[in-house]
């Protein structure tokens, strides 16, 4: 509900820019641009995420730790909405993930596709194609006992 509001408000947006006699180039780049600046707002606020989060040059980039102790629920870590990037559209994600007790997911949020990247202890290094949709990187947990390292490039 409260995205299709924004698309349509940037729509809107969008439409008077065109009837202003703006080029086709410079409504996509404001659009581009109102939708980078927007989709911050859905990653997990700092005070509510469990662990230590260090911003990259973007929402997209930046390391997170955490030590999870019965944690139960969802945080939106890294990403973002966007026709393009302006430091490309591929990200390195490196991962280390501990999973004494309970359940962990590490995911990939592509629109409305959850890819799996990891439910298990272990670690890798990950390159992720950014598309034209959300993109946000996601911890779930159930009762969670663990950590997680994280590192997106």
């Amino acid at each position: 509900m409260k995205s299709g509001k924004v698309l349509a408000a940037a729509l809107a947006l969008c439409l008077g820019f065109g009837l202003a006699g703006c080029s086709k180039g410079a409504v996509l780049d404001g659009f581009n641009g109102l939708l980078h600046r927007l989709s911050r707002y859905a990653l997990t606020d700092g005070d509510a995420l469990v662990g230590e989060k260090e911003e990259g040059a973007d929402t997209y980039t930046g390391s997170y730790t955490a030590a999870y102790d019965g944690f139960s629920g969802t945080e939106y870590l890294f990403g973002g909405t966007g026709l393009e990037r302006e430091e490309g559209n591929e990200l390195t994600v490196t991962y280390e993930m501990t999973i004494s007790s309970g359940s962990a997911r590490l995911c990939w949020n592509e629109g409305t596709e959850e890819h799996l990247l990891a439910d298990t202890s272990g670690g890798e290094t990950l390159i992720l194609p950014l598309s034209g949709k959300d993109n946000y990187l996601v911890m779930k947990g159930e009762n969670l006992q663990g950590m997680l390292s994280l590192t997106v490039e």
